[in-house]
């Protein structure tokens, strides 16, 4: 009989040992993915936001509002981030607006002859952040799209440039705002997708 009960008494133990050698498994696994990135990408501001300020570093846009609406779009998301800073210094994120974009959408019969019936604008930029003067850029966003589709102006069957010249202005200006935003998410390290629909893009 009491050699029964000990043998009872070590299952016991090898059992027990079994399960605690489990448990510190689980904890360890759980630890190692609570401390590591997935896929090797984290978010620049995890954690307490670092505040960083803005620079329109370069354009190769002729509507300048659009760039600034560019920058704005940046800051605003920062803003709504808690984690804008004001003015000039650094860190800071640098933007390059590269391009403005238009295409046609469909084909009416004008007046004078065939007209778009609509017409998509669009503008490209990227961002990145940069800590100190002479430092490597970080987190480049690459090269992001927005876009707006206009309808074209037509009074008595024939294009009205003036119209459609404002709201050309008003939809590359609101594609502009909403890629800053997108800037701002690539750069923090978030998921931000370019609107890449025009031939060739």
């Amino acid at each position: 009989m009491p050699r029964e009960r000990i043998g009872r008494g070590g299952a016991e133990n090898a059992e027990g040992s079994v399960n605690l050698r489990t448990i510190l498994c689980v904890l360890c696994a759980s630890a190692v993915l609570t401390l590591t990135p997935a896929c090797g990408y984290r978010a620049l501001y995890a954690g307490a936001p670092e505040r960083v300020h803005v620079k329109l570093v370069r354009t190769l846009v002729p509507d300048a509002i659009a760039s600034d609406e560019v920058a704005s779009g940046v800051r605003e998301e920062l803003a709504r981030q808690g984690a804008l800073e004001a003015g000039d210094g650094y860190p800071r994120v640098e933007i390059e607006v590269l391009r403005a974009d238009e295409a046609s959408e469909g084909i009416s019969a004008g007046a004078n002859g065939p007209l778009a019936r609509g017409t998509d604008v669009a503008i490209v930029a990227r961002a990145w952040l940069r800590r100190a003067p002479g430092a490597p850029p970080e987190g480049d966003s690459g090269d992001l799209r927005a876009e707006e589709a206009i309808t074209t102006d037509v009074t008595e069957g024939a294009l009205d440039p003036r119209a459609s010249g404002f709201h050309h202005a008003d939809a590359l200006r609101a594609a502009a705002r909403r890629l800053g935003k997108k800037l701002a998410h690539k750069v923090m390290g978030e998921p931000a997708a370019s609107e890449d629909t025009l031939e060739g893009l």
